[in-house]
Formats: C-alpha cells, sequence, structure tokens
C-alpha cells in the first residue's frame, strides 16, 4: 500500500491509490470495465495507466515494444494515444478489447406464415383494370364502337335501313 499520509492536527488521512487494489488479473479486468463504462477517454486512459502502473512499468513497456519514457509520455494526462498504442498495451497486460452492443440486440422476426386463402365469392369474379378508366366510362366508349361499325377493312359504315 501506498504509504503517503497527511495529517491535520490529531487526525491522518492515507491517500486512495486504486493501484494498492488491482493485485489480481480478475481486478484489473474488473477496473477496466468499469472505466469503459464511463465512456469518457481521458478517465479510460487514467484506469489503463492505473492497471499498467500496478502491473509495472518497466514489464509492460517491454512487452509492447515500447520505450518506458514513450509509455510515460502515452500516459500522461491529457495525451490522446492512437488505437495501435493502446491495443498493444492492453495485449502486454494480458487484456483483450471485445465489442458488444450498447443495447440489447432484438430477435429476427420469424417470416409470417402464409394466410389461407379467402373463399371463393359468389356471383361474378371482380375483376381489376389495368387502367385507371372507370367502369361507366369503358362501357360508354364499348357502346360507341359498336354504333360505329367496322372500319378496319375500309368498308363503308352500316346505315341503319329503314
Amino acid at each position: 500500500m501506498t504509504s503517503r499520509k497527511f495529517s491535520s492536527g490529531d487526525l491522518q488521512v492515507s491517500v486512495f491509490d486504486p493501484v494498492d487494489y488491482l493485485d489480481s488479473d480478475q481486478a484489473m479486468v474488473a477496473y477496466l470495465e468499469a472505466a469503459f463504462e464511463e465512456n469518457d477517454p481521458a478517465f479510460l486512459m487514467g484506469a489503463l495507466s492505473d492497471v499498467i502502473r500496478a502491473r509495472g512499468i518497466a514489464e509492460v513497456a517491454s512487452k509492447a515494444g515500447l520505450g518506458r519514457e514513450s509509455l510515460y509520455k502515452t500516459l500522461k494526462p491529457g495525451a490522446e494515444p492512437r488505437l495501435g498504442t493502446i491495443l498493444r498495451l492492453l495485449g502486454a497486460l494480458g487484456i483483450r478489447l471485445s465489442i458488444s452492443p450498447a443495447r440489447p440486440i432484438r430477435k429476427a422476426r420469424k417470416p409470417a406464415a402464409a394466410k389461407p386463402a379467402k373463399p371463393a365469392t359468389k356471383g361474378r369474379p371482380i375483376r381489376k383494370s389495368a387502367s385507371p378508366q372507370s367502369s361507366v366510362a369503358k362501357a360508354r366508349s364499348r357502346k360507341a364502337h359498336e354504333e360505329k361499325g367496322p372500319t378496319k377493312t375500309g368498308a363503308a359504315r352500316s346505315q341503319p335501313s329503314a
């Protein structure tokens, strides 16, 4: 534990350092998971710094392929390290970054079963027209066409006999 203490008269207070409690891999992983949930990059980098200090700066720097000075610069407040550097540090700690949905994923819907066909209606079947012309307009057009008579052969129109 850190032995830094402050005293004010009769009261002595120890400085809290999370490194003192990061004594197992499980504790380190839980600590980093909680830091990720805060969704604050500066807070996360502070937590990563605590875990690295608990494991040992020189050991982590060596495993990550970084110099100690470079690691200190990476972990100083306000630094914005690249994702590749963070992944190398996590790898040196034996920790893997994983992705999960922020909210539960809804299960895919099963396709609806085919609906049974409706029974046929009695009477005339319903026909749908492809043209927008109403049935009344079609009847008028048909009647007008019948009154004109055949025109394809060039024959004169037949006149009704008196």
